[in-house]
């Protein structure tokens, strides 16, 4: 999501993901909320609730999902230590499998053996 890659994601930035999400949901005639009130939301997330985050900027279904969810369930359902992986951090390591399977493959074909 670092697109000038600096280090850190700017409002910037996430407006440009969210501009996406908006289309969608303007496809599925669903008013999206207005840009400045995600932020708030987003602002306010606590670190447990990065799935929240990303599905945000990411995954149209689940954003709904969360939308449509009681926020409070939320805050009890990411205050409780659960052993499961979640669906985002399954996600993130599998991309992060096939990156590192590129640039194997990238080492490989550019050695000189």
């Amino acid at each position: 999501m670092d697109l000038d890659g600096d280090g850190a994601l700017s409002m910037y930035e996430l407006e440009y993901f969210y501009e996406e999400q908006c289309q969608k949901l303007d496809n599925m005639a669903i008013e999206p909320l207005p840009f400045e009130d995600c932020l708030c939301q987003m602002l306010d997330l606590r670190c447990k609730l990065t799935n929240v985050f990303f599905d945000t900027f990411f995954n149209i279904e689940k954003y709904l999902d969360h939308e449509q969810k009681d926020q409070f369930s939320i805050l009890r359902d990411s205050e409780g230590e659960s052993p499961e992986v979640s669906d985002w951090e399954k996600y993130a390591a599998e991309e992060y499998d096939i990156l590192v399977a590129e640039e194997a493959a990238t080492v490989a074909l550019n050695s000189p053996y």
